[in-house]
């Protein structure tokens, strides 16, 4: 499958984190630069103690937003994540998620932070990716659902206009966003803020994520997106920054993963084959 070593010298390496010990894992690797906080899956203390230790490695602290967003929704909202960081402090890059988000940039035109348009963003033709640039997206990151030569063709769009992009390399993909609670449904509120699992009818085990500081779920793949071993086609994106995005990994997988031990079973997405 490869490792790590062919991807890791093309760019800036990122992760986005969920729990506490896979902080403490992708904190061992200097190749990585950054690293996103998941606002979804730690409270507001922990996200405030983790960029510390996060800017204190000398790594810098980004912040990945919530999927959904509610009125009612308790604590900081992205905006006010936003004005702490409109001067340069705080968290120094976000990555936003929802139109909600991309409406609340609007607000700080001269802005200190940088941001990401996530794949959560709909940039499947060149319509949506003006609109995005439109609204001031200057880092932009492949869409899931593209093929090597639509990714291709992203790579030169986004070339023509400068703006960065960020390739997603690893990571369970999701399947359904869900304002409805499996675990709730199931058992009641717990407020757990840990993973739960479906069974499709393959008999595969889907994780399942549960958000309770913003009550939703997120449903994944079985089978966890690798792009590593495909270092030849990835060099030809011309991605700025790769990305590898950890939800149920355990510390030891992370090390594992980063120390080149290859993956039992993967999938290699839409890379090879589009949506149909």
């Amino acid at each position: 499958m490869g490792s790590i070593d062919g991807i890791k010298d093309l760019g800036e390496i990122r992760v986005s984190i969920e729990r506490a010990e896979q902080l403490k894992a992708v904190l061992q690797f200097p190749f990585i630069k950054g690293i996103y906080l998941d606002e979804g899956a730690f409270s507001e203390e922990e996200l405030l103690k983790y960029r510390g230790e996060i800017q204190n490695s000398g790594k810098w602290a980004g912040l990945r937003f919530r999927r959904i967003q509610r009125r009612e929704d308790r604590g900081r909202s992205p905006k006010d994540w936003m004005e702490e960081a409109k001067n340069g402090e705080g968290f120094r890059h976000f990555l936003l998620r929802t139109l909600d988000q991309v409406a609340i940039l609007q607000d700080f035109p001269d802005r200190q932070f940088s941001t990401c348009f996530d794949y959560t963003l709909y940039s499947y033709n060149q319509a949506a990716m003006e609109v995005w640039e439109s609204l001031g997206a200057k880092e932009m990151c492949f869409p899931i659902e593209f093929r090597f030569q639509e990714d291709m063709a992203f790579s030169e769009w986004a070339r023509s206009r400068r703006i960065s992009t960020e390739l997603l390399c690893y990571g369970h993909l999701p399947m359904m966003v869900s304002a409805n609670c499996i675990e709730k449904t199931r058992n009641g509120c717990t407020r757990g803020n840990n993973v739960v699992s479906l069974q499709d009818r393959q008999n595969k085990s889907m994780p399942v994520r549960l958000y309770c500081k913003y009550c939703y779920n997120q449903i994944y793949n079985s089978d966890v997106l690798s792009l590593i071993g495909l270092e030849k086609e990835v060099e030809r994106l011309g991605a700025s920054s790769f990305r590898f995005d950890f939800t149920v990994e355990s510390e030891k997988e992370i090390l594992e993963l980063f120390q080149g031990k290859p993956l039992k079973q993967f999938t290699r997405g839409h890379f090879h084959k589009g949506i149909e």
